[in-house]
């Protein structure tokens, strides 16, 4: 190990006491960072035949593709943050950016997704779903009432009734 590396080590490691103290070990965290990625980009510069890690399943597919994929595994709906975060773990990078930040993916979520309804479904707030292929009038109507009126009737009477009231030619005025 370097000796400045260890000096730095050091540096981070002592007691801090003061906002003197504080900054001096942010500053030597900060450089021993940059001295550990100079270490590492110079270590693959002299190797360049080691072979690198595998991309993800996401690696060559567009934002759309890779959010579209994700929530089909997921099964529900997720926030942008956590289909983010399920992104970047899928090994997904951005075409033009050697490391995108976090937050920057869950702004390229929340502002796609919405372009493509025939895909993706808002049901909250940066919440997004797969849609589903089939629309609402495809859906089967419930066997059951969704609510019990008062004394014996139920929703289908006191709709038909309410539908009756709004037909009927009597006004108050």
């Amino acid at each position: 190990m370097s000796t400045l590396k260890r000096r730095l080590q050091l540096s981070v490691a002592r007691p801090i006491g003061s906002p003197e103290d504080a900054e001096r070990a942010a500053q030597a965290a900060e450089a021993l960072a940059e001295y550990l990625r100079a270490e590492k980009l110079a270590e693959a510069a002299l190797e360049p035949d080691r072979p690198r890690p595998a991309a993800g399943p996401l690696a060559e597919l567009t934002l759309q593709d890779a959010a579209e994929r994700v929530l089909r595994g997921a099964g529900i709906p997720l926030h942008v943050k956590e289909l983010g975060r399920r992104i970047k773990a899928g090994g997904w990078a951005h075409p033009r950016a050697r490391r995108a930040r976090p937050d920057q993916i869950n702004f390229q979520l929340a502002a796609r997704l919405p372009r493509h309804p025939e895909r993706f479904v808002r049901v909250a707030p940066n919440t997004f779903g797969l849609l589903q292929g089939a629309s609402a009038s495809e859906c089967p109507r419930p066997r059951l009432a969704l609510f019990k009126g008062p004394r014996d009737g139920v929703a289908r009477r006191i709709g038909d009734l309410a539908d009756e009231a709004a037909a009927s030619p009597w006004r108050s005025s």
